[in-house]
């Protein structure tokens, strides 16, 4: 058993509540209500400007002319956080919902910016190793979303099918190969206590992959006192009235 495969044995649970989403069974089935779409897509604004940000932290850190490296700056190069968000604005528009995309951590879910701190906190406190394996849960999408939706027809609007897609594109497996590798290398190199710590941020970031697709299921783009998200604002979803009654503040 390879490393990464004892990764996603010790996190099964968690693994197949990524793997199995309802957010991601619907869109199978063609029960996913393109509120439910808008609001994840509109959401991952930050999430794509941070998890650039952070390849490229982890570009300044890895040993020259690695590999990685390679495969990361293609991602910033072909896939840059500009083309990515106009992409995604260009699938809410079809959907008739108005273009709001954007990459400012402000506006996001808590669910959300929960992900990005987690992602750029690990860019710049931890090492070359740690960035890729923070960054290799997203980067399964290739897998949960690429890999499964290839070549089936997915049930719903147009734009469901052209999402899936984006996650089909070579530079993205390279991307996801690239961070299992070192994974993989730094677990037989580091230790036990090495392996223990790349496997925590492994799973943290799984652990973190579930809640923005939670959020994204449940609606969920409030913040207490009644702060709105850009995701919340672009499905229209209003705040929840105050409480009131004796136990209210």
């Amino acid at each position: 058993m390879t490393f990464v495969d004892d990764c996603r044995e010790r996190s099964k649970a968690v693994w197949n509540a990524y793997r199995h989403h309802p957010w991601i069974e619907a869109l199978a089935d063609g029960t996913l209500r393109p509120e439910q779409f808008v609001f994840f897509q509109t959401d991952d604004g930050a999430h794509v400007a941070e998890f650039n940000r952070t390849i490229a932290l982890g570009i300044a850190k890895a040993p020259v002319g690695h590999p990685w490296a390679k495969a990361a700056a293609n991602v910033l190069a072909n896939m840059s956080t500009v083309d990515e968000l106009g992409e995604k604005q260009s699938l809410i528009e079809d959907l008739g919902f108005p273009a709001v995309m954007g990459h400012d951590r402000w506006s996001t879910s808590p669910a959300r910016e929960g992900y990005v701190n987690h992602l750029v906190r690990t860019g710049l406190e931890g090492t070359f190793p740690h960035i890729a394996a923070s960054l290799y849960p997203c980067s399964l999408f290739t897998e949960v979303i690429g890999s499964r939706f290839r070549g089936v027809r997915i049930p719903g609007p147009e734009p469901y099918r052209r999402w899936a897609d984006m996650y089909t594109r070579r530079t993205r497996t390279e991307m996801c190969a690239a961070h299992a590798a070192v994974m993989e290398d730094a677990a037989d190199a580091g230790g036990r206590a090495g392996r223990e710590s790349l496997f925590r941020l492994y799973k943290r970031s799984l652990e973190h992959q579930v809640r923005v697709f939670d959020a994204a299921w449940a609606l969920d783009g409030m913040w207490p006192g009644g702060g709105r998200t850009r995701a919340a604002e672009a499905i229209g979803l209003r705040p929840r009235p105050a409480p009131t009654g004796p136990g209210a503040r």
